[in-house]
């Protein structure tokens, strides 16, 4: 019997009785970082057991049929970034990308084709919204190779949107009004980090460089990646669901003793090394007591990075109306400008920007509009429809979107088939699992973010603890599902090296 926190007596399992002494590591998560990172212990021969808070696995990767389909209410996107460049982390492969065309997962490069509203609802020309977008992807970009070039010279306080307003008005120096549309259609950015652009650390924009590049979309789900990334460790490691660790304790150091977990079911497990995998938003909260504490670095590096607040809203058609006589199935993404025709729902005049999933292969059509929010935004919709019945939820939502989507092209206020037949939003800053947001990003004021990455990708070896996540990941995949699943791969071979004698030359 082992005393937990509080002073109650738990009872201890042992998990280092089989007589081949294979090493046993301990999982916390099972995600994507804790299910690849499974895989490649299990394929070395190790023992495996995962802790799983949650009645499923998966981690963020889940979906929702409340459509009526299934939709991911986590990640849809693969981000490919550079992958012709030699110096990102896959070469020229990447592996959630490969792992789709592995699983037949159909993936959708969106066309080139973008409709943008200004604040007052007025639809830009195509040539005008091509020319500026344009012009603020290439601004955004070379902000990146300003922020590699010039790095811990930039001043802590510089923001990406400051490199912007000051680019612009070099590009554009006597067109007063193009530059404004450039700077609110810069507010973009935020649906990639969850945070909006005036947060985004200049001195660390490289560290988000995953946000350019080949970008793809999942037609359908994750489904059938996250199946594939499973498959071994649901046959043979040992996972536990719905147990959810409360304390971790470490060895003074290696020679000492095994590293031990307890759980709130008052179990003791001890093993020869533990991955915690949770999100960065949980380490946060610190809602697991570890015992020694973890070193003054480590927790300065997790309190230094943010979480974004990244959410959506699918609104669902009974048919997709704004696609009729439009060519090409009509734009795959729309921009409203920071709206001021609609302060009745959205004082704030937050901008909103959909993806048309009626413009998919006609295998995987679906009539419906795909909304990303973030920053106030998005804390705002969360906590309207908070508790909601359906019917509520419903009505709230389709009058704060209805302004947007009544601009879209052959709207009929009284068509049926321009009513939405379902809406379904995400909630993660509620999700205790999640950390209580989405994934990690670099804000303004942050001083190295590049060491607290390498400092968390590290963990505490020296006291059998490592960790894994999208916020360990390699620079150019930080915040992406690739890179959940590189990191778990990576300190799995890093734990598989710490126990290979090698034999002298």
């Amino acid at each position: 019997m082992v005393r937990g926190k509080g002073g109650q007596m738990l009872k201890t399992s042992s998990v280092r009785e089989d007589a081949s002494r294979r090493p046993h590591i301990g999982i916390i998560g099972a995600g994507i970082s804790g299910l690849r990172a499974a895989d490649i212990l299990l394929d070395e021969g190790l023992q495996v057991t995962i802790f799983e808070a949650r009645d499923r696995i998966g981690g963020r990767i889940c979906q929702s049929d409340k459509l009526g389909y299934k939709v991911d209410i986590g990640p849809n996107w693969i981000a490919s970034c550079f992958l012709t460049t030699p110096l990102h982390a896959t070469g020229d492969k990447h592996p959630i990308r490969d792992l789709a065309i592995e699983t037949n997962t159909p993936l959708h490069h969106w066309n080139n084709r973008q409709n943008i509203f200004t604040s007052s609802g007025e639809l830009l020309p195509a040539e005008k919204s091509s020319e500026l977008s344009t012009l603020l992807w290439d601004i955004i970009e070379d902000a990146f190779e300003h922020s590699k070039k010039n790095g811990k010279s930039i001043p802590e306080s510089a923001s990406l949107y400051d490199y912007i307003e000051s680019r612009v008005k070099e590009k554009l120096p006597d067109r007063v009004e193009d530059q404004k549309l450039v700077l609110s259609m810069s507010e973009m950015w935020g649906a990639y980090i969850g945070h909006s652009v005036n947060q985004q650390s200049l001195r660390f924009a490289w560290m988000e460089e995953c946000c350019g590049g080949d970008e793809t979309f999942i037609e359908t789900t994750y489904e059938a990646i996250l199946d594939r990334i499973a498959k071994v460790p649901l046959e043979k490691a040992n996972i536990l669901l719905g147990r959810r660790v409360s304390n971790i304790l470490m060895p003074q150091d290696r020679s000492c003793d095994t590293i031990r977990v307890a759980t709130k079911n008052a179990e003791v497990f001890s093993f020869d090394e533990l991955l915690v995998t949770a999100p960065l938003g949980l380490l946060k909260v610190k809602q697991t007591s570890v015992s020694p504490c973890l070193p003054q670095r480590l927790c300065a590096a997790i309190d230094a990075i943010s979480v974004g607040t990244l959410e959506k809203v699918y609104i669902t058609f009974p048919s997709a109306f704004w696609t009729v006589n439009q060519a090409d199935n009509f734009a795959g993404y729309t921009n409203w400008l920071s709206p001021k025709y609609a302060t009745e729902t959205n004082p704030m005049c937050w901008p909103q920007e959909m993806w048309n999933l009626a413009a998919f292969s006609p295998a995987n059509r679906r009539p419906t509009l795909l909304f990303y929010l973030y920053g106030s935004c998005s804390s705002y919709i969360v906590h309207l429809v908070k508790g909601k019945s359906t019917e509520e939820h419903y009505a709230l939502l389709d009058e704060f979107f209805r302004p947007y989507y009544s601009r879209l092209p052959n709207f009929a206020a009284d068509d049926e088939n321009c009513k939405p037949k379902a809406i379904l939003s995400t909630d993660w800053q509620l999700d205790e699992m999640s950390g209580y947001g989405s994934y990690c990003n670099f804000q303004v004021g942050i001083k190295d973010a590049e060491e607290d990455v390498k400092v968390m990708r590290h963990g505490v070896p020296e006291q059998r603890l490592w960790l894994a996540g999208e916020h360990t990941a390699p620079f150019e995949e930080l915040g992406t599902a690739a890179g959940a699943y590189m990191s778990g791969e990576a300190v799995a071979k890093r734990i598989v090296d710490s126990y290979v004698i090698k034999e002298p030359r």
